[in-house]
């Protein structure tokens, strides 16, 4: 798992523009929206779903109003059975647990069997991008279209998809 300062290092090599807002431990985004009120940007979400054995996984990015439908979902990724990734899962697979789960967690960590999808209808409503830095007690807002940067960086291809 990269730390704040190596995501900070991060941002700065691919030369992305970005600003924190630093705020107490928070492990949703409803508990971060208090912090960050006022600021411009997408309230994202970024769930990891793995397909019935668990050998294939789904880091889906979506805005953080919408609600997931599984079997809807399941039927536009082609996937039967689909899941949430476990806690333990998210630990071994990103360094994360549940509530700071971002592409961050992908940086120098690149596996074969992760597929990444952005929601169609977050990046065309919104152009800046929130997400916690792999630390629950910062935000990070930086252009929309800056997370394909960061993700072909590592190695990711992604979709968009309509939810």
């Amino acid at each position: 798992m990269r730390n704040f300062r190596e995501v900070e290092e991060l941002m700065t090599k691919l030369k992305i523009p970005y600003q924190i807002v630093e705020h107490p431990a928070s492990h949703s985004t409803e508990e971060s929206d208090k912090y960050i009120e006022g600021h411009e940007g997408c309230r994202s979400k970024t769930l990891v779903l793995a397909n019935k054995k668990s050998t294939q996984f789904y880091m889906v990015i979506m805005d953080d109003s919408k609600r997931v439908e599984m079997d809807k979902l399941g039927e536009i990724l082609g996937v039967n059975r689909l899941h949430f990734a476990s806690e333990e899962r998210l630990e071994s697979m990103l360094g994360l647990q549940s509530g700071i789960v971002s592409i961050y967690g992908l940086v120098d960590n690149k596996m074969d069997n992760m597929h990444v999808y952005f929601d169609r209808e977050m990046l065309e409503e919104h152009d800046i991008m929130t997400f916690h830095p792999n630390d629950n007690t910062k935000t990070i807002f930086f252009p929309m279209e800056d997370c394909f940067k960061i993700l072909e960086s590592q190695g990711y291809t992604y979709a968009i998809i309509d939810f």
